[in-house]
């Protein structure tokens, strides 16, 4: 191979095509730097088709569709707390809504309520329609879609529900409910994007701002209103039966002010974010459902009701209307297209006619509509751990009882909530609950009905003493748990400092919310010690979390320290 750089030796004449000049190191020059060029745009092209849609975590949804909502909340919590980037406000839903369901409302509040406030920033059109992008820190970032903004309004006032601070609850709910845009007939993706290739401002200007038809929302903001005394809740369940007629005998035992505790089940798995059409510029929502039916729920083991869902979010998502139609807005294919056949033709055409610019400029063309091929590829981003339906049951329990859940049609979709603690008429207490449609047998804890330790819900069962030390309670230490262990004889020289002392050896961090202290956020073992973590304390009552920790036999405790590991020997020799 000759050296271009080497001059002793003139480079030998090679015919009429060198005497042209169209073959000589001038166009071979143009000819590596055109390559070259087509190689960095492809590069580009490659490089935002991969950041067109940031792939999910695969580790976090895993753990969450089986239960392990400790696991998911573990996997997320690094994205979630440390990065404000594009994905800021999808992972923090996913945070929040695992810690929700995990029953730890402390880290569910902080993630919810970054949501929230970051959505109510992005604010709405003067039509009360939502705003089309969102911009934080000078960053675009995922919004989610019309539904989904919905949905994460819903889950930040169930949480406040949960938290019997109805107010915020209400205020929650009211976001819920902005106006959505109808463009009439177009039935799918395809036909929005044909009518918006012949209008540019189609899009902006081509719609209908139509009421919102959130029949969950609805219900919520009216049930939070009537409870924290605030007025409207007559108009908003007029507004309810104005959407469904059907779901009246639900208005009204609502409306009766009868009930004393509210459950909100989950079920399922919501639909799937899939791309499609001309180089998967467009995005439809996919039914993923495995079983779907009505709600049985037992008292005591009695019939108590059967009830339908009102929240169906495969519904919502096959809705135009629900949907804010970015993919349409985004898709440049057919230029994408045309530039690249239109590129491949001008540079085929050039090297035939031995034209160097020619060449060039079809290049250049491929290169460019490669680009924009790349940008049209559609954002497939979504909340994953929605559910497909959406349950509200208003019970009147009146004292501790087990309420048993059961979807009709799911043979795995069961569960029992042991001595569930109602509120009252005038203040009812919030349980929600998340329910999977299980391919495989679930996990025994969902059916079991007797607690295996000790806690803050429960008391100090007669006898027992700290788990560390070989017991069964998990309670947090008090003055009231400490007389407890000492009535029965154990720790009977300790005081309150002696018995926070043997945690504080331990290095076990007490009460809920650890994982904002300083300090360890980069910590992943604040999960509770049951489960090998450093966290003590009681998720709460009636949660996914609280039973799963509280209803199977978890390892016994291995100490850390001597002090712990001498005291939990002396109180196995003591029985």
């Amino acid at each position: 191979m000759h050296d271009r750089n080497r001059t002793t030796h003139p480079a030998p004449r090679r015919g009429p095509a060198a005497a042209k000049g169209s073959a000589g190191p001038g166009l071979l020059r143009r000819s590596v730097f055109a390559a070259s060029l087509v190689l960095a745009f492809a590069a580009v092209a490659a490089f935002l088709t991969a950041c067109s849609s940031s792939p999910p975590n695969v580790a976090a949804i895993s753990a969450y569709d089986q239960y392990d909502f400790a696991s998911a909340r573990e996997a997320l919590r690094g994205d979630a707390y440390l990065r404000n980037d594009e994905q800021t406000i999808l992972n923090r839903a996913r945070l929040g809504l695992a810690a929700l369901a995990d029953g730890d409302l402390d880290e569910a509040e902080r993630a919810l309520g970054y949501v929230f406030d970051l959505l109510s920033t992005a604010g709405l059109n003067e039509d009360r329609t939502t705003a089309a992008v969102l911009t934080h820190e000078g960053s675009r970032i995922w919004k989610g879609e019309p539904f989904e903004q919905a949905l994460m309004y819903h889950y930040v006032a169930t949480l406040y529900a949960v938290k019997g601070d109805w107010e915020n609850a209400r205020a929650a709910a009211a976001n819920s409910l902005f106006r959505l845009t109808d463009f009439g007939n177009y039935r799918d993706g395809v036909e929005l994007a044909r009518r918006a290739a012949d209008d540019p401002e189609f899009l902006d200007h081509g719609y209908t701002a139509v009421d919102s038809n959130f029949t969950l929302g609805f219900l919520m903001q009216a049930i939070a209103s009537e409870i924290a005394g605030a007025p409207g809740a007559d108009d908003l369940y007029a507004s309810v039966l104005a959407i469904d007629p059907g779901i009246r005998p639900l208005v009204d035992e609502l409306r009766a002010r009868e009930f004393d505790t509210l459950l909100i089940v989950d079920y399922g798995s919501g639909p799937e974010k899939i791309s499609f059409g001309p180089n998967d510029s467009l995005v439809r929502f996919v039914d993923q459902a495995r079983f779907r039916g009505l709600l049985d729920v037992a008292l005591e083991d009695e019939h108590y009701a059967t009830v339908d869902r009102i929240g169906d979010v495969n519904r919502m998502a096959a809705d135009h209307r629900w949907n804010n139609l970015e993919d349409v807005r985004r898709m440049k294919s057919t230029a994408g297209d045309f530039l690249v056949g239109g590129g491949a033709l001008t540079a085929v055409i050039g090297a035939n006619q031995r034209s160097a610019e020619a060449a060039l400029a079809g290049l250049g063309a491929m290169a460019l509509g490669a680009l924009l091929q790349s940008g049209a590829k559609a954002d497939t981003r979504h909340l994953e751990f929605l559910p497909h339906s959406i349950y509200l049951v208003p019970l009147r329990l009146e004292r501790p009882g087990t309420i048993r859940l059961g979807v009709q049609a799911d043979p795995y979709g069961a569960m029992v909530l042991p001595d569930v603690e109602p509120g009252t008429t005038e203040r009812p207490r919030a349980v929600y609950v998340r329910l999977h449609d299980q391919w495989r047998t679930p996990p025994a804890w969902l059916r079991a009905r007797v607690p295996r330790y000790g806690n803050d819900h429960t008391g100090v069962r007669p006898g027992d003493y700290p788990w560390i030390l070989g017991g069964s309670d998990l309670s947090t230490p008090s003055r009231a748990v400490l007389e407890a262990y000492q009535i029965y004889g154990h720790l009977e020289e300790f005081t309150l400092d002696d018995l926070k002392a043997l945690y504080e050896a331990e290095e076990i961090l007490l009460g809920s919310g650890a994982e904002d202290r300083p300090g360890q956020r980069r910590n992943p073992s604040f999960r509770h010690i049951l489960e090998g973590g450093r966290g003590l304390f009681t998720p709460e009552p009636g949660s996914m979390g609280y039973k799963r920790l509280m209803f199977q036999s978890h390892p016994p405790y291995e100490p850390r320290s001597d002090r712990v590991r001498e005291l939990a020997e002396q109180m196995r020799g003591a029985e």
